[in-house]
This record gives structure tokens, sequence and C-alpha cells, in this order.
């Protein structure tokens, strides 16, 4: 019963962490585009591509390295149970 009821949240994390690696990958691919949608009008400095490329950079590595750890642990649970 152990196995069963952890293969669902652990679902739901992969899947969470490869839609934030996705978010990543499109902030690399499209600096310009995000920038203007991430942009404020109030802000003291406007939210640059540069910007745009760093944030989507450590987006896209964290949610891939959260994935890979998510598929490791289910992979982990599957065979053990």
């Amino acid at each position: 019963m152990r196995t069963e009821s952890e293969v669902v949240p652990l679902v739901l994390f992969v899947v969470l962490a490869a839609l934030f690696g996705l978010l990543g990958l499109f902030l690399l691919l499209r600096p310009g585009s995000a920038a203007a949608f991430f942009a404020d009008a109030e802000a003291r400095r406007r939210f640059r591509p540069r910007d745009a490329r760093a944030l989507g950079a450590v987006f896209a590595i964290g949610g891939a390295a959260l994935a890979a750890l998510g598929v490791v642990r289910l992979v982990a649970l599957l065979t053990a149970g």
C-alpha cells in the first residue's frame, strides 16, 4: 500500500519540475518577449532580456535537476515495490 500512495505525488512532482524546466527554456529562447511579459511600469529598473536569460538559466537547470531527481526516485520506488 505504501508504494501506491507515493506514486501519484511523485509523478505530479516530476510533471511540475518538467514544467518548471520548460519555463526556463522558454525564457532562454525568447528573452525579449519574456522581458516584455515580466515588465513592470512602476519598477525602479526595467526587466531586461539579460535578466530573463539569467532567470531562464536558473529555471532550466533547477527544473531539469528536480525532474531527474524525481525520475530516479520514481524508478527506485517502482523497482523496489
